[in-house]
């Protein structure tokens, strides 16, 4: 798989994640409110090996229930997602509707910690993750991502 599609499935599979502090309008928010916004890749392994980002790290952007990955002002892949913030650990269902992975919907599951969003995730979509972690021959992905500040 090469980088950009390792890219663009990552922020298929983050597009359900986001993190803000807590205040008494965030708990009325769902997680789907909370990822509006810009998030930029801090890490990445993909088969128990970690992924190069090289300089110009990829961006995802959420919308609404839509998700889109850029790197260098590209279009790398989008999509919407389905999350679900009840089940333990939360999950997300990210169907991929243009770019690397067309027609693919891939299963995750993430954790936030501030403004910090870990997930992993089958790229191929046959079987949900139930750890964060990555091991070959899985096609599990592993990814960490940080919100852009405004």
């Amino acid at each position: 798989m090469t980088s950009r599609a390792v890219f663009a499935l990552a922020a298929a599979l983050l597009a359900g994640f986001a993190a803000t502090p807590a205040t008494a309008d965030d708990k009325e928010k769902t997680d789907l409110d909370k990822i509006q916004g810009t998030w930029t890749f801090t890490s990445m392994e993909q088969d128990g090996q970690p992924v190069p980002m090289g300089d110009d790290k990829p961006i995802i952007v959420f919308e609404s229930d839509k998700f889109t990955v850029k790197s260098g002002g590209q279009v790398l892949q989008a999509g919407t997602q389905v999350i679900d913030g009840s089940k333990k650990p939360k999950t997300v269902d990210a169907k991929v509707t243009e770019g690397e992975g067309k027609g693919t919907t891939m299963l995750g599951i993430y954790e936030l910690d501030g403004d910090t969003l870990k997930a992993c995730f089958d790229t191929q979509g046959k079987k949900r993750p139930t750890e964060f972690k990555t091991a070959a021959g899985t096609g599990h992905m592993l990814v960490v991502l940080k919100r852009e500040k405004k």
